[in-house]
């Protein structure tokens, strides 16, 4: 039996700066203290009203005077006074919340993780904000554009009559609404609330109605330019008779196939390749040189069956056009529906708008839009997709070459 003549470390713990005794002197309520600290505590309690700060250790608000004081006080992180405290604390745990879990898309504390939260994908919430800030600034420059242009749509289409008028009122008011809750979260604010105030807007967010295609070309392509992302071709996916560019901006067709491994990732039937990089939300946008008698363009889910024939359309996990025969055009979908085109496009580029449920193809060179996919549902990632064709005599062997975007300026 452990003897009860031990003394816990806790009873020669002075309360105040948290040390082992010093010169200790017991109260009149049987509390002990060093001699210093009693008297300091006593002075300060003559001045003090109220406390200064919230503290992320303790669990009530305190002076600052301690925090800067009492060595085991100093690492503590003091944060400003705030409302609705109660919001920044985790309800489970009574400890600041200052992860994020990406996975359940919620802020927590540092003992979730050990719980309901175990295994998942967590971070800083320090660091996931700076990623919404980031994305919500690119929306921002989106949105003004988008504002800009629809207003002068407005004043171009007065003539038609007072019901598109009305129309068009309605959605400028709307793109005025979402252009000041996007400039009120762009501002400083503390890392939890731009991650609440985030997961609100996408839930309340309109997706408008009146669509690209209304656009002047220069307009619209300056507007796709500040959504434009690097893309790089996987090797790990890519057709075994499909060669790769060192850079992975390139892609052909050999005929001849390579000894590569037949991994779960590879398409082991259909001669395509994924881009590297997946994309899971907001917009994005790239452009493609394409030639020869026959390709396929677009993006497809993570998901997808990658071994055998497979089927290009919505339903399979493919959001995507193409070329056969030299000038036949297509956009693929259960029963492919011919694409009639101005002219043979050199240059296409491809834009996703997730929130949006969008997929656009467009021609860069003539400026006009090629064909959309609306109303779409993106659950998972989606990845660039290409198809350079088959080689058929050497007569298709014209690489798909991924481009830079540039602006009109």
């Amino acid at each position: 039996m452990a003897s009860s003549s031990v003394v816990s470390e806790k009873s020669l713990t002075c309360s105040i700066c948290l040390d082992v005794f010093t010169d200790p002197v017991t109260t009149s309520c049987g509390h002990n203290f060093c001699m210093v600290c009693i008297r300091k505590g006593i002075k300060r309690k003559r001045i003090q009203e109220k406390a200064e700060v919230s503290c992320d250790s303790c669990p009530e608000k305190k002076m600052q005077t301690p925090h800067k004081t009492a060595e085991k006080l100093m690492k503590h992180k003091l944060i400003n006074p705030v409302k609705n405290l109660d919001e920044y604390i985790c309800k489970n745990h009574e400890r600041p919340l200052d992860l994020y879990c990406k996975d359940d898309q919620t802020a927590i504390c540092q003992f979730c993780i050990e719980s309901d939260h175990r295994n998942h994908n967590t971070v800083l919430l320090e660091t996931e904000s700076l990623v919404i800030i980031s994305n919500i600034l690119k929306s921002l420059i989106y949105n003004a554009v988008l504002l800009e242009l629809t207003e002068e749509k407005h004043k171009e289409t007065e003539r038609r009559g007072k019901e598109l008028i009305r129309e068009l009122d309605e959605e400028i008011v709307e793109l005025k609404r979402r252009q000041t809750e996007l400039e009120q979260l762009s501002h400083p604010m503390d890392f939890t609330q731009v991650c609440l105030s985030h997961q609100t807007m996408v839930r309340n967010n309109a997706t408008c109605t009146l669509g690209l295609r209304a656009f002047s070309p220069l307009l619209l392509h300056e507007l796709l330019y500040h959504f434009s992302v690097d893309v790089t071709l996987d090797p790990d996916t890519a057709h075994p008779e499909l060669m790769l560019s060192d850079d992975g901006k390139k892609v052909w067709n050999t005929v001849k196939s390579q000894k590569i491994p037949d991994t779960p990732k590879r398409f082991n039937y259909c001669s395509c390749v994924l881009g590297k990089e997946g994309f899971s939300s907001q917009k994005f946008y790239y452009e493609v040189q394409v030639s020869g008698m026959e390709w396929d363009l677009g993006v497809a889910k993570e998901s997808i069956d990658r071994k055998g024939d497979i089927g290009l359309n919505p339903e399979n996990g493919y959001w995507t056009i193409w070329l056969r025969n030299r000038d036949e055009y297509a956009a693929n979908v259960r029963t492919p529906v011919p694409l009639t085109l101005k002219e043979k496009p050199v240059k296409v580029g491809v834009f996703v708008d997730f929130e949006g449920g969008l997929i656009s193809f467009y021609d860069v060179e003539a400026r006009y839009h090629i064909y959309f996919f609306t109303g779409q549902s993106f659950p998972e990632n989606l990845y660039p997709y290409f198809s350079p064709g088959e080689c058929k005599k050497g007569q298709n062997s014209h690489p798909l070459i991924i481009t830079p975007v540039d602006s009109v300026e």
